[in-house]
């Protein structure tokens, strides 16, 4: 009885072992075949450039277009996605490539309509993801007059190693968002209507061309006009509001008598393409009632004028990249003149203009 359980004790390993071979050599038979062993090579993208340092990329970004390239520039791989596949908090694109280092391009937001143009139809260098606005020509001016859809450029340098014994690889790529939105509030110092017949807002600039790597590409001048433009009011009385008397609007004045106060304004809305920290363009506020241009600032010296105490770390582009939502308030008198001395509140921030603007 002895002999017989060492037997088949004997037997039992003798299997065991050959199946472990069996298996060692299947596995290393999959693994030279590359499946299921091989490696996934995938791409997450982060929207996380923003002012909340916080990754927004699945509430925000539509569309995705990938490109990647080889040491050489040539284009080995591209692939696009869009819906509800990018709303899953672990969503990441697969890279069908072999091992290797690669420069990876994004322009994120084309499939969302026809705002924008790449140079070329067939990609196969990356100088073919230029990128354009779309213009029209408007009494001999090219213009933009409508809005912008959200658009994100992404350009990272990528390893990507095979492990051994297959897996998954993730490679991340932080995208910048290339549109703003801009918002112009005209108010009369009585707190009378403002009416969108009276006046016309355009931004002069130069940005409608982005290189592949989201610089700005030339200074062919672009006319960026109003898409929109909304009559506003707004009713306070004393016991929801203390109102001030009309003639400082800064809230100088004294208490009102608690009356039904109206406060009358017009909203001009407009989307642009890339800020940029180095380039001067210039927000123009028109009176249509004799062509006069009653406001013309430089815009990108406005806004940073209100970075803050908290943001000064940051550099002048990094702020223009992470903020995308500007609102400015200009007051204007009855004559619909810009009254400086009333200054301008650009995203809630008072500022005083210098006097000898040109207007």
């Amino acid at each position: 009885m002895k002999h017989v359980t060492i037997s088949l004790l004997r037997n039992i390993l003798g299997v065991s072992v050959l199946a472990a071979s069996v298996a060692l050599s299947s596995c290393e038979t999959i693994y030279d075949d590359l499946a299921p062993c091989r490696t996934e090579y995938r791409m997450k993208f982060l929207y996380n450039r923003n002012m909340k340092f916080a990754d927004a990329f699945a509430g925000e970004v539509e569309s995705v277009g990938l490109w990647l390239f080889d040491t050489a520039g040539n284009m080995v791989w591209s692939g696009s996605e869009s819906g509800e596949a990018l709303r899953a908090e672990d969503y990441a694109m697969t890279l069908d490539v072999a091992p290797g280092t690669y420069d990876a391009i994004a322009w994120c937001g084309l499939a969302g309509g026809d705002a924008y143009y790449l140079a070329s139809d067939k990609v196969s260098r990356k100088e073919d993801l230029i990128l354009g606005i779309r213009r029209r020509q408007t009494d001999g001016a090219a213009t933009v007059d409508n809005d912008l859809h959200r658009l994100y450029h992404g350009f990272e340098h990528i390893v990507l190693a095979e492990p051994e014994g297959g897996g998954t690889v993730t490679a991340e790529m932080s995208l910048t968002k290339n549109t703003n939105a801009v918002r112009i509030m005209l108010q009369h110092l009585d707190g009378s209507p403002v009416r969108s017949e009276d006046f016309d807002f355009t931004i002069e600039e130069s940005n409608a061309v982005m290189n592949y790597d989201n610089a700005i590409l030339g200074n062919d001048p672009v006319l960026y006009r109003n898409w929109i433009k909304t009559e506003t009011s707004a009713w306070f009385d004393e016991e929801d509001n203390r109102m001030y008397d009309d003639s400082d609007p800064t809230g100088g004045g004294e208490p009102g008598d608690g009356t039904l106060v109206e406060v009358n304004g017009l909203m001009a809305e407009r989307t642009v393409g890339r800020l940029m920290a180095d380039r001067n363009p210039q927000l123009v506020v028109t009176r249509l009632t004799d062509g006069k241009r009653i406001i013309r600032i430089p815009l990108i010296r406005y806004m940073l004028m209100v970075k803050g105490e908290y943001n000064k770390s940051m550099s002048d582009q990094d702020y223009l990249d992470r903020q995308d939502d500007y609102t400015m308030t200009f007051f204007i008198d009855s004559e619909n003149r810009w009254y400086t001395h009333a200054g301008i509140y650009i995203n809630s921030w008072y500022v005083v203009p210098r006097q000898e603007t040109e207007i």
